[in-house]
């Protein structure tokens, strides 16, 4: 996989195609989610090797990459497909209580980042605190569980600092 060129796109526009219903979707997630979770993950029609390793493409897709250049509206396409995986995941979790959008908005950001899986169990396959406090309906000490989660391949990364303390303030605001 050598592209001699990155390829960026724009965040805002995908945002745009999302909540105009361009791109067909039922994201849930607010404008200010998608802004940080889009943010966060970046835009990029060519392919590349994500700090954790993964082959990704458009706004942090990690599904059927191929070595082609995608268009924009492919990559809003995956997004809009990957955000609706993670709060799926999110809405399993939810107890009949409940979350503000933000706290909405957060975990699903965590979830697209760390994929369900891991959102749901440690690497020995123990319940997450952060699962467990979700499903406790105990969604404000599961914010502050956000921040611990800064390590991609097992060092940690400066984007995932600043992602967990943006998830974090968008978690406890009102």
């Amino acid at each position: 996989m050598k592209h001699t060129k990155t390829i960026v796109c724009s965040v805002g526009a995908a945002i745009a195609l999302l909540l105009t219903g361009i791109v067909p979707n039922e994201v849930i997630v607010s404008k200010k989610g998608l802004e940080l979770i889009g943010n966060a993950e970046q835009c990029r029609l060519t392919p590349y090797t994500c700090p954790a390793g993964h082959i990704t493409n458009g706004i942090g897709n990690t599904h059927e990459v191929s070595n082609e250049t995608i268009t924009l509206k492919k990559a809003t396409k995956d997004w809009a497909k990957n955000i609706e995986d993670a709060q799926r995941c999110l809405q399993q979790a939810l107890p009949n209580t409940r979350v503000t959008q933000g706290q909405y908005d957060a975990f699903t950001s965590f979830i697209f980042n760390t994929g369900c899986t891991r959102f749901k169990h440690n690497r020995n396959g123990t319940k997450t605190q952060i699962y467990q406090y979700v499903l406790k309906g105990k969604y404000i000490a599961a914010c502050h569980q956000l921040n611990r989660w800064i390590y991609g391949g097992g060092v940690k990364l400066k984007g995932l600092v600043i992602r967990r303390q943006k998830e974090t303030e968008l978690c406890l605001s009102r």
